[in-house]
């Protein structure tokens, strides 16, 4: 029976497939996979090429996990990483309080965009086909004062999620506008994900793996 290998941490990740896959039919693999030196490395080119570092990120994250782990012959493996950028500059995760804080006055009352990359790999039947891809939205944030800044750091959610804010959570209470797919905010941007795998799907020969990349088919 066909599986999805999914390799992310991200609760947020796995809830979103789970919506379309049998939960019993997802199995998690965190590969280890320092991003560290290539974000680094590319800081200079996060503004003009944002996508590009998200989509060797996560193509990063597929190759670490296809060392370190023999998959199921027949299966989806998905991996994902998200940045966010304002002013040229890339926001991870915060490690500090005073780190988040920081975080929230840069994006309070603008704009900025969250990107992420996707690599994608379906193994059917001795072959192997695989699919780098980035999906980028425009958040916008309502001006936070101090006291909210506060409130949302004592919540502990800030501290798991790139930018320092979850929109599906208490986040949500910041965001102003958005120009994009929601769900790639989350962490994973659903559509672009399925025309993918629509695509991809097409050149599969296995009746049964084409069913399962596609429960719409």
């Amino acid at each position: 029976m066909p599986r999805l290998v999914l390799a992310s941490a991200s609760p947020r990740r796995l809830e979103l497939l789970e919506r379309f896959y049998p939960p019993e039919r997802i199995t998690v693999i965190v590969p280890e996979y320092d991003e560290y030196p290539l974000m680094n490395n590319t800081k200079a080119d996060t503004a003009s090429e944002p996508a590009a570092l998200a989509g060797r990120l996560a193509a990063g994250k597929l190759a670490a996990l296809l060392e370190q782990n023999e998959l199921p012959t027949e299966s989806l493996v998905i991996a994902a990483d998200t940045i966010v950028t304002i002013d040229e500059k890339m926001l991870g995760k915060p490690e500090t309080s005073r780190e988040a804080a920081e975080m929230l006055r840069l994006l309070s009352n603008r704009t900025h965009k969250v990107v992420t990359g996707l690599a994608i790999q379906i193994r059917s039947g001795g072959s192997v086909k695989q699919r780098i891809d980035a999906e980028t939205t425009e958040v916008t944030f309502g001006l936070l004062d101090e006291a909210m800044i506060e409130w949302y750091l004592a919540s502990g959610e800030p501290y798991d999620k790139a930018g320092a804010y979850g929109i599906q959570g208490l986040g949500a209470a910041f965001i102003s506008g958005i120009n994009g797919c929601y769900y790639n905010v989350m962490g994973l941007p659903v559509h672009r994900l399925f025309a993918e795998l629509k695509e991809m799907a097409a050149t599969t020969g296995s009746v049964q793996m084409r069913s399962f990349i596609l429960p719409f088919a």
